[in-house]
């Protein structure tokens, strides 16, 4: 019901319109009686649905910094029963105590938004915004004028905004309305642990996940789509895929892992077995690319945070000419480091005829382009922060 009213606010223009105005109007006031606490930060990952990504990086790297021993941690969660190391205050999300820790918290490090489709962030509050990747397709606003139910957004006030290389910088600049120097190419934070895992690391997490060590792993990472709506107005995804075909063909060589958006709310009706695991709740993407021979995607960021290990990567771009039409793209395709599958046939007959070593050499010329400061963003973004902002 919650997910509902939001889905009302956000796609309504009149009614967004009249929160966002009323709403920045109420917590702005409030905000005068509430002080800044200098050495307080909030952080918040995917509207607080998750402990994960650059924010969670940041954090447990600040926790063993000295320059923040007498800093105070806030995690804004949807649930907070959720566990997490350190001695964090857990606040839930929307409501009274969450806007009054998000007021009086001189940093924010968020990975979306903290202010909730408002406008509230004071002057001396700092923003740091790690995004949560590079986009192949239109953000923000700049979707194309068909796009289902585009929102009406004001630029937020951003200090610090990651991007991964100069494609992305342009384009972040341009949408949040940020000062290029303000957007820093430093990789994404939670991408630095890709190139820390050992042999070691993989085989267990395999093993745990009861995959045989003599079978391949591909990770199929689709993006969502959000026009494709139920009657209850819940995004929901469901390809041209007959996974038995999948089975059939790969299954002696292969386990393939699916992984939704986190946006969808109703996957493709998948019934697991040696073959297909479903994967969309599983805590750590990283452990996820990680294991992973082969990654599939069609227009996600995936492309460019999984690119950084250098193994094959495959577009199945089955509704291509639809999402253009309704969402658009930034990059053309055919920049990619890999050929357009538009049919699973397609996809079947290009795994199993791969050369894994030729399409690797495309994946590294393209991690050389997109992503040039992988592995020391954790690192970068920190320091920006201590020397600016500090």
């Amino acid at each position: 019901m919650k997910q509902q009213v939001i889905d009302f606010i956000k796609y309504n223009p009149a009614v967004f319109k009249a929160y966002n105005f009323l709403g920045s109007l109420l917590l702005r006031f409030f905000g005068l009686f509430i002080p800044i606490d200098n050495k307080k930060i909030l952080l918040v990952s995917f509207g607080g649905k998750k402990y994960d990504d650059s924010p969670q990086s940041l954090y447990e790297k600040m926790m063993k910094m000295e320059e923040f021993n007498d800093y105070k941690f806030v995690w804004a969660f949807v649930n907070t029963d959720v566990s997490i190391p350190g001695d964090a205050h857990k606040v839930k999300i929307d409501t009274l105590e969450y806007f009054v820790q998000a007021l009086s918290s001189k940093f924010w490090i968020i990975n979306v938004s903290a202010e909730r489709g408002l406008n509230f962030k004071k002057s001396k509050t700092i923003c740091i915004n790690t995004w949560h990747g590079t986009p192949i397709k239109k953000i923000y606003g700049e979707e194309n004028e068909n796009a289902g139910r585009k929102k009406i957004r004001k630029p937020e006030k951003f200090d610090l905004i990651c991007s991964q290389s100069s494609y992305d910088q342009e384009i972040f600049s341009r949408i949040f309305n940020a000062p290029k120097e303000n957007v820093i190419i430093s990789d994404l934070p939670r991408n630095d642990i890709l190139l820390k895992y050992t042999a070691e690391d993989m085989e267990k997490i395999k093993m745990d996940l009861h995959i045989p060590a003599d079978k391949k792993v591909i990770l199929y990472m689709p993006t969502y789509r959000e026009y494709t709506r139920d009657s209850a107005n819940a995004c929901y995804f469901n390809p041209p895929m007959d996974l038995v075909k999948w089975e059939q063909e790969l299954g002696d060589k292969y386990v393939l892992l699916f992984r939704a958006h986190y946006l969808v709310v109703k996957n493709m009706n998948i019934k697991e077995n040696s073959f297909v695991r479903e994967m969309s709740k599983y805590k750590q993407l990283s452990e996820l690319y990680a294991i992973s021979d082969i990654m599939i995607s069609d227009y996600s960021s995936a492309f460019f945070d999984f690119g950084i290990l250098e193994r094959p990567e495959m577009c199945f771009a089955y509704d291509l000419e639809e999402y253009e039409k309704h969402r658009g793209f930034y990059m053309d395709l055919n920049e990619l480091p890999c050929k357009i599958d538009k049919t699973e046939d397609d996809v079947i007959r290009h795994i199993k005829g791969m050369n894994f070593e030729e399409e690797a050499k495309k994946v590294k010329l393209f991690k050389k382009k997109y992503t040039p400061k992988a592995g020391q963003a954790t690192e970068i973004v920190l320091r920006e922060m201590i020397d600016r902002y500090m």
